[in-house]
């Protein structure tokens, strides 16, 4: 594996020196097109003519939106002590299909039943989450007995709301992690040399001793008696994001980590890592967090590029190859799971699509899904609608004008309309690419010629899909894709710059990519003539829908994709607007700071250091991935930012 930049955003650890070249198009290659699903990859060249298509006696039938399905619990009997089920139903799904839907996970406290619902629907608690993160103070079966018990005295009836909260005060309790201090810790790490400006220096070491404010470890009860609390074991202390967020979470972990290495806490990023490792051991997959109630649902997939990141900083090969078959198992899990076949131009190509099938609300969420479903009028509506609900959840933007889907195509509506299912997201297709090209590069340096092959064709193939499906020539800029239409959704979302960030396209037209994402910024009202910024931070969308992954809101995972994505492009003009872009949004984070004494979880693009809004639940503080982007932007141009 060669070593790449450490002040690149994405550890894209194959390296190419590219001479600079003249602006011009792209041309959308016509290789051989990906066909089969579920099958061992690459396949064999000779399913494909001369032209790289798909022999026409191979070719599947017409797809519409048709999607694999595989549901998984724990792989074998987990060390809660249930039997886990390894599939429900695997395999391509042609034309009209209705799968059952299957639990979230087995309790039935946490997950379903008659004492969540009752205790969710009079809402006890402000926020959902709050009960569903609670321990048992007795056994499940114990609880459940004693709560149709006390409903059998009330003739079958709800408990009122102040006999129901004492029967939730009598049979559980708070169920926090333990506080736990990172032994790598230090009060003045390196990223301080990084930072000119004196305030801002003083904010950074500020930051810095955040870390110990959100550093936690699971209780060793938790793995004696799993069945009593809805966390998941993990064997290494983390650091959680922040608010009401006090579990481990997949894709703010990656923000998280690169922060924690760059304040010299290497051993801690490890041992978050390993967590997740651990997970996939167990579950073959990476929930959406550490609680069972996000089990069959992930969130972009960013273990390998976590475990990427590790490397580059510490060149520990010695932990890729132990722990190779981890990363290799849970891109085999998106690739059987999260797939779906896509036909444009006679061309078959699989893509990355997030899916979420399973049953009944969402356990943290669970008021806002049911009261939403009301208007429903089957199970069967309902379910399809908590599906739908619960992929968007996947995908990280809970919720979004980007997964709106109404009667005409558009992306306007209410969260009725959300529909992920419907089409090829951009970033997921990113992240998967970029997966492929490093594990291929992980491979060779384990000296496996054969998974580096392998995993590098994986990785060309997801680029000629991105490039024939997802990039819009007229808009110059690459977009998520309709199943329904066969078309580009045009609409302007952050995730739209996904393929700068991850390197996703051809190096030698990084110039053109650059200046097209400049173009698409300007005409999308995201900067001025001069590059400057129009706004403060980047918009997730230009659609103010009340979602908080929509306008005004700027969210910092969505920053660092645009703004690492254009200076990784290597254009001067696009790494000026890179600049000026990181400027504004450090400038807001640090104003926030100094007025508040906090780190948002996302921000407002129409004033200076406020939290952004919308969404099921109040503002978060913390945070973690907020002070992971500011210390990687810091460490890339701590030398020029100055405090106004």
């Amino acid at each position: 594996m060669e070593r790449y930049d450490a002040d690149q955003p994405f550890d894209d650890i194959t390296v190419y020196q590219i001479r600079r070249q003249k602006v011009r198009k792209p041309r959308i290659v016509r290789e051989r097109a990906w066909t089969r699903h579920g099958e061992t990859l690459p396949r064999p060249a000779d399913d494909f003519d001369d032209r790289g298509v798909v022999r026409p006696d191979e070719k599947p039938g017409k797809l519409s939106g048709t999607v694999p399905v595989t549901h998984l619990y724990d792989r074998a009997r987990d060390d809660r002590g249930l039997i886990g089920i390894a599939a429900v139903a695997a395999g391509q799904l042609q034309g009209q299909y209705n799968p059952p839907y299957p639990d979230i996970c087995p309790s039935n406290i946490y997950c379903h039943g008659e004492l969540l619902d009752d205790v969710q629907m009079q809402q006890l608690y402000p926020d959902s989450k709050t009960f569903v993160d609670k321990k048992l103070r007795r056994s499940e079966p114990e609880i459940i007995n004693a709560y149709r018990e006390l409903k059998l005295r009330n003739n079958g009836r709800v408990p009122n709301k102040a006999v129901l909260t004492k029967f939730v005060e009598d049979n559980f309790s708070d169920d926090p992690l333990l506080e736990w201090v990172p032994p790598d810790f230090r009060d003045n790490p390196t990223i301080g040399a990084y930072v000119k400006d004196p305030n801002y220096k003083i904010w950074i070491l500020q930051l810095n001793q955040i870390w110990k404010g959100l550093a936690r470890k699971v209780d060793e009860d938790v793995k004696i008696n799993p069945d009593r609390h809805s966390s998941i074991y993990l064997p290494n202390g983390f650091f959680i994001a922040g608010g009401r967020f006090t579990e481990l979470y997949y894709w703010d972990s990656y923000w998280i980590i690169r922060g924690a290495i760059l304040c010299d806490m290497k051993d801690s990023a490890r041992g978050i890592i390993q967590n997740f490792l651990y997970l996939v051991h167990r579950f073959g997959y990476v929930p959406n967090g550490s609680r069972i109630y996000y089990l069959m649902r992930s969130q972009p997939p960013l273990l390998i590029q976590m475990a990427a990141s590790y490397y580059t900083y510490t060149d520990d090969l010695e932990f890729i190859r132990k722990n190779i078959q981890y990363l290799e198992e849970e891109f085999q899990f998106w690739m059987n799971n999260r797939t779906v076949q896509v036909e444009k131009a006679g061309n078959i190509y699989v893509m990355g699509q997030y899916n979420t099938h399973t049953r009944e609300p969402r356990p943290e969420s669970y008021y806002q899904d049911k009261t939403l479903a009301i208007p429903f009028p089957s199970e069967t509506d309902k379910n399809e609608l908590y599906s739908r609900l619960k992929t968007a959840a996947e995908t990280g933007w809970d919720f979004s004008t980007k997964h709106y889907n109404n009667d005409f195509g558009q992306n306007t509506g209410d969260l009725s309309n959300t529909d992920p299912q419907n089409f090829i997201y951009v970033e997921l297709n990113a992240i998967l690419q970029a997966n492929a090209v490093v594990l291929a590069q992980m491979f060779k340096l384990l000296n496996n010629s054969a998974k580096f092959k392998h995993y590098n064709e994986i990785g060309n193939r997801f680029q000629i899909g991105i490039n024939a499906l997802l990039w819009n020539e007229e808009e110059g800029i690459w977009l998520d894709y309709d199943l329904t239409t066969k078309s580009s959704r045009k609409y302007f979302y952050t995730s739209n710059f996904a393929p700068l960030w991850t390197g996703s396209y051809e190096r030698k037209l990084r110039t053109y990519y650059g200046k097209r994402a400049m173009d698409y910024l300007l005409v999308n009202g995201v900067i001025n003539q001069d590059g400057t910024p129009k706004l403060i931070c980047i918009p997730t969308s230009n659609v103010n829908s009340s979602q908080q992954w929509d306008y005004p809101n700027c969210w910092p995972p969505l920053q660092a994709m645009v703004i690492q994505g254009l200076d990784r492009t290597n254009y001067k003009p696009a790494q000026t607007v890179a600049i000026n872009l990181a400027k504004s949004w450090i400038n807001t984070n640090y104003v926030g700071y100094i007025t508040s004494g906090t780190m948002f979880e996302k921000y407002s693009a129409l004033e200076v250091g406020t939290t952004g809004g919308g969404g099921e639940y109040t503002p978060q503080t913390g945070f973690g991935w907020t002070n992971g982007i500011v210390f990687e932007l810091f460490r890339r141009w701590g030398h020029i930012f100055r405090s106004t």
